[in-house]
């Protein structure tokens, strides 16, 4: 649910930029990202009140805290606010899963690189034509772990295209086989 929680508090920060009444935006939540306090933001007037309020009374607060400042809080970077969330996020689950080990870890630790690679394919993809084209401003957003660390993250930050993304996949047989999958369905 936390990635719920990230999106929801993304629409959050988006409609306070845009001078938007967060009670109204709080009915447009996704209801597996609501959390106990979400009902505490709808006294939020400004980015800066958010800010403060994000940082004491949610389960996010730790990530808030821990990878972004009130600085941040423009439209601009609400994408790449996001996306630095969600790798706190998936970096501190996949930490979790580990400490734990046995059996949580034996199922976990697979499907959280599968999704951080997936994290990692879809930044790169999405990121040509925007702030995030430059690899040094990609890589601060990318996952530190998964099947593609670090060859694969290499390849990918050296990337410029769609062509030369499914070329730094290819040698990972899952991502090959969904990219072929991607292409045969387009045509």
């Amino acid at each position: 649910t936390y990635s719920y929680m990230i999106d929801n508090i993304i629409l959050l920060i988006t409609g306070t930029l845009h001078g938007k009444d967060i009670s109204e935006l709080i009915t447009k939540c996704h209801p597996l990202g609501m959390f106990e306090s979400i009902e505490s933001l709808s006294v939020v007037t400004s980015p800066r009140d958010l800010y403060a309020t994000v940082l004491i009374d949610t389960p996010l607060a730790p990530y808030f805290a821990k990878c972004l400042s009130i600085e941040d809080l423009n439209e601009m970077n609400v994408e790449i606010i996001r996306q630095t969330l969600y790798k706190a996020y998936l970096e501190d689950f996949f930490n979790f899963c580990q400490q734990l080990g046995g059996t949580t870890a034996e199922v976990m630790v697979p499907i959280l690189e599968f999704e951080a690679d997936r994290h990692i394919i879809n930044i790169t993809l999405n990121s040509f034509g925007t702030e995030l084209a430059a690899a040094d401003d990609r890589k601060k957003v990318y996952p530190d772990f998964g099947r593609l660390v670090p060859e694969g993250i290499a390849q990918l930050l050296k990337a410029e295209d769609p062509e030369q993304v499914r070329a730094a996949v290819e040698p990972y047989v899952t991502y090959r086989t969904l990219f072929m999958q991607a292409e045969t369905s387009d045509r």
